[in-house]
């Protein structure tokens, strides 16, 4: 899948989520009263069979995270995704304070909706600003469960573009992991390579 993607496109998208979770950044250190480090090492284009796969790998058996819908000149679904250990770890950094793990817990949606949709807004908005398109978002989703279950909520549909991003996140000294999902329809996917295609040309004045 990732064949579809030149050097050139690839590179450019990592750049834009760099400037996208580094707007959220901004956004969550206003948001706790402390500086929060965002950044995106990776870009990974891959299909369903390999995103299943990946995840198996690299993230255990419980997962959380919030799915957010899309649509204008691409469609299809993104996710903030963390190891469900993590989500209660990183409420309890985002929050502050030292609260019960009862208390963390009723937290975490609440805070996970919030956090996903600073970053996932930001990544989308960024995309559709710099690359001069239309993008518009639903109400995100807070989610638990297994692999399957998120990939299941993710791609209701076989013919998707996974747009995996993998992210660092470092707050108050802890360093935690995570990936943003977006999920792209393939009748769509067309769209987005026409737009890096054209922001490319301009930026080389052709």
């Amino acid at each position: 899948m990732s064949k579809l993607f030149n050097a050139d496109q690839q590179e450019t998208v990592v750049e834009l989520m760099n400037i996208g979770v580094g707007k959220a950044a901004l956004a969550l250190s206003r948001l706790v009263q402390d500086e929060v480090l965002l950044s995106v090492p990776k870009v990974d284009f891959v299909d369903m069979q390999i995103a299943e796969s990946t995840f198996n790998k690299l993230l255990p058996i419980a997962l959380a995270g919030v799915t957010q819908a899309f649509d204008g000149f691409i469609n299809g679904k993104a996710a903030l995704i963390f190891p469900e250990e993590r989500s209660l770890e990183l409420v309890r950094i985002l929050v502050g304070h030292e609260l019960s793990a009862s208390e963390i817990s009723e937290l975490e949606q609440d805070t996970l909706a919030e956090l996903g949709n600073i970053l996932l807004n930001s990544c989308l908005a960024t995309l559709a600003n710099i690359l001069h398109r239309e993008i518009h978002t639903a109400l995100p989703e807070a989610y638990s469960g297994n692999c399957q279950k998120m990939l299941q909520i993710l791609c209701d549909q076989e013919d998707s573009l996974i747009m995996l991003v993998q992210i660092d996140f470092s707050l108050r000294q802890r360093a935690l992991q995570g990936y943003l999902a977006f999920i792209i329809d393939l009748h769509s996917a067309e769209g987005f390579y026409d737009a890096l295609d054209e922001y490319l040309q301009n930026l080389l004045g052709q």
